[in-house]
């Protein structure tokens, strides 16, 4: 059901504590339902950008692979997908099992996220093969006989995009089963549904599974993150940048990771708030909500980099000397004070302010600030390594310029990010990009009661 049509919506009977699962249901997938024409505008649009990416990507591969300085902006598009899009499940799976009630209704956003991890473990053979050999040069593996690192990276890359799968279709299964039911017609959309339904009827059996499984996976993601983020940051940064000894840096990265995460939620949120018009689930409630953490990950930013900072500047010893000429006050000066602005002082600056915190617009600007400081700081770190001609000295002698990127370079990156928000966009056709069962849930637990003169809402404590 849409807004203004048919009577009430169901954010409407939210406000009144009238609304039932079949309000949620009908004005959820009436929306999941229509494909409008602007809708196939923007999947051609993506479609093309994605498609020139890869051509991009083509053009470096003739080049060949023993360049690594060609291949820095691919590695730097990958760890931003997986510092921003790939991040988002981890705060479905956090706020679940915090039993947070304001979550429900942008959960199923963050988690149809996870369906990029099939792009992240496309890319990452690529940018394995554009590594130089582990021989001589900073590494983790320490001579690991079995393949290192190619192959343990792919495993761990994979167990992370098949995880995330895993926890997207089984907190997805009552919702397809939901659409299985509504879609009309025998069309391909409506045989992956069905297929991807599994027979689901809502047995007590059932969602006793789901809800278990839901957990079991949610926990199993929150683990293997950091894992994964230690090793892209290991194999792509540290490793090949000399004289680096920044021992909490895989922390720092998966800080910057949960801060990223959260202001893309931010921006995704806000974009289908106006856009797709999920105008009454995308409340102020959830803005303001994710604007505390927001805030807190912007301090520890700052906390984490200081941290790092320090050891080299107290230090002192040359190759200290020359990593900070390197990274924070010379050849990449520019994009680290952008985004130290973008990242720290920016949105602690608007995030300490209540009015701005308790509001749509204002936690959709610092989260799309955070985000453009995102690239721009996973471009500084990973193009500046991959940059560096000989990975196999102890101080980096001489200090190399900073590499802005090329034509190719720019399709790469517009490319990668195109591919996955074209992802998301194709699987919300697919899986309901609101979760019903959910939001319906938590409309059970809510009383509308009068309170000292005020309307107020009592939300009982969920399992």
């Amino acid at each position: 059901m849409h807004n203004g049509e048919h009577g009430h919506s169901a954010g409407q009977y939210a406000a009144e504590g009238l609304a039932t699962h079949a309000d949620v249901a009908r004005d959820v997938l009436g929306r999941y339902q229509e494909i409008t024409p602007r809708y196939r505008g923007w999947l051609m649009a993506l479609g093309v950008l994605f498609i020139l990416g890869i051509v991009g990507v083509v053009l470096r591969m003739l080049d060949g692979f023993d360049k690594g300085a060609n291949w820095g902006y691919f590695t730097a598009t990958l760890s931003f997908i997986l510092s921003t899009f790939m991040a988002m499940p981890i705060i479905s799976a956090g706020l679940r099992l915090t039993k947070a009630n304001w979550r429900r209704s942008f959960t199923r956003v963050v988690e149809n996220m996870a369906i990029t991890g099939v792009l992240v473990t496309l890319m990452v053979p690529v940018a394995l093969a554009a590594l130089p050999p582990l021989t001589g040069r900073l590494n983790i593996w320490f001579d690991f006989p079995l393949g290192a690192p190619g192959v343990w990276d792919f495993i761990a890359y994979g167990t992370l995009a098949l995880t995330g799968l895993g926890l997207l279709w089984v907190q997805a299964m009552p919702d397809l089963a939901a659409a299985r039911d509504h879609l009309p017609g025998s069309s391909a959309r409506m045989g992956i549904v069905r297929w991807l339904a599994a027979g689901w009827v809502g047995s007590v059996r059932q969602w006793r599974v789901q809800r278990q499984a839901g957990l079991a996976l949610g926990a199993v993601y929150l683990l293997m993150y950091p894992l994964v983020q230690t090793l892209m940051v290991a194999d792509f940064h540290l490793g090949l940048l000399p004289g680096s000894k920044d021992a909490i840096f895989p922390a720092t990265q998966v800080v910057y990771a949960l801060q990223s995460g959260i202001g893309i939620t931010m921006l995704t949120m806000f974009i289908m708030r106006r856009m797709g018009g999920y105008t009454e689930y995308f409340t102020v409630e959830q803005f303001w909500a994710l604007s505390k953490p927001m805030l807190a990950l912007a301090m520890l930013w700052f906390y984490f980099w200081w941290a790092s900072f320090i050891s080299f500047w107290y230090g002192r010893e040359p190759r200290d000397v020359a990593t900070l000429q390197y990274l924070f006050l010379g050849s990449w000066m520019i994009p680290f004070f952008t985004s130290l602005i973008l990242n720290f002082l920016g949105p602690l600056v608007a995030l300490i302010w209540n009015p701005v915190r308790r509001s749509v617009w204002g936690p959709t600007i610092v989260g799309t600030s955070i985000v453009l400081g995102a690239l721009i700081n996973q471009i500084r770190l990973m193009v500046s390594a991959a940059a560096v001609p000989d990975h196999t000295q102890h101080v980096l002698d001489p200090i190399p310029a900073a590499q802005w990127p090329g034509a190719l370079d720019l399709l790469i990156v517009v490319g990668g990010i195109s591919g996955c928000v074209l992802a998301f966009m194709l699987v919300s056709k697919i899986i309901p990009p609101v979760s019903i069962y959910e939001v319906a849930e938590g409309l059970r637990l809510v009383k509308v009661r009068r309170f000292l003169g005020r309307t107020v809402r009592v939300i009982a404590k969920s399992h």
